[in-house]
């Protein structure tokens, strides 16, 4: 009878340790993906700067 509780505790953890596991690299992906896509629009924004600067200068050298 102890065996058996054994097992059923230690499934009962393993389950939980894969739930919370799961849960923790969903969240890291998430994570990833938003501020991967966050840089782009940012990097896009500034790539879209610098061209508006860059055409000011050449156009303040004329």
């Amino acid at each position: 009878m102890e065996g058996t509780l054994f097992v059923n505790e230690f499934l009962s953890y393993l389950l939980n340790y894969f739930v919370f596991s799961a849960a923790i690299v969903i969240a890291f992906v998430i994570g990833f993906t938003l501020r991967k896509n966050k840089n782009a629009k940012m990097g896009t924004a500034v790539e879209a700067e610098s061209a508006g600067e860059a055409a000011e200068k050449t156009s303040d050298n004329e």
